[in-house]
């Protein structure tokens, strides 16, 4: 009984048949140990938060996988992981006032940022826009044209080194 749990039945006539349908990791105490032909995909608890984890073969340094990459409230975290030498940041910030500033986290060099705008009313003739300025290290400042007379939501696309 346990097996229908998460898994597509063994009785269904496909290619599915079998296979999970979640994944459920329990948080681990510390790092786990590899050997030279195993990897492991883990969670682990970081500030009481459950994240992500995953250890190279051979008890090589362990890569966290998701980061809260803006900590100003629960409202705007937003989770982002890309392997390579790029972290892409992807999110949305309500209601931001113009000039805030915006610091992604994990640190990197951000070489691209690219800011929409949604959800939002302006006065007759006007089209609402952000862009961002003052791009520096893991930061930049929201700005914004047009009078907008609602609540409104930027979302962000950002790509560091």
């Amino acid at each position: 009984m346990a097996f229908a749990d998460n898994h597509v039945g063994l009785t269904q006539d496909d290619e599915f048949s079998g296979m999970h349908t979640a994944l459920t990791l329990q948080p681990q105490m510390a790092d786990p140990a590899t050997s030279t032909t195993q990897i492991a995909i883990y969670n682990k608890l970081v500030g009481g938060i459950p994240e992500m984890f995953f250890r190279p073969r051979a008890n090589q340094t362990p890569i966290q996988m998701t980061y809260p990459s803006i900590k100003a409230d629960l409202t705007t975290t937003q989770y982002s992981f890309v392997a390579g030498p790029f972290i892409i940041y992807g999110g949305k910030i309500t209601n931001p006032t113009q000039g805030q500033t915006v610091t992604l986290t994990p640190g990197t060099t951000l070489i691209f940022v690219d800011l929409i705008i949604a959800n939002s009313n302006t006065l007759p003739n006007q089209i609402a826009m952000a862009i961002p300025t003052n791009i520096a290290g893991t930061s930049f400042d929201i700005r914004y044209h047009a009078v907008i007379t609602s609540n409104f939501d930027v979302y962000y696309y950002a790509v560091g080194i």
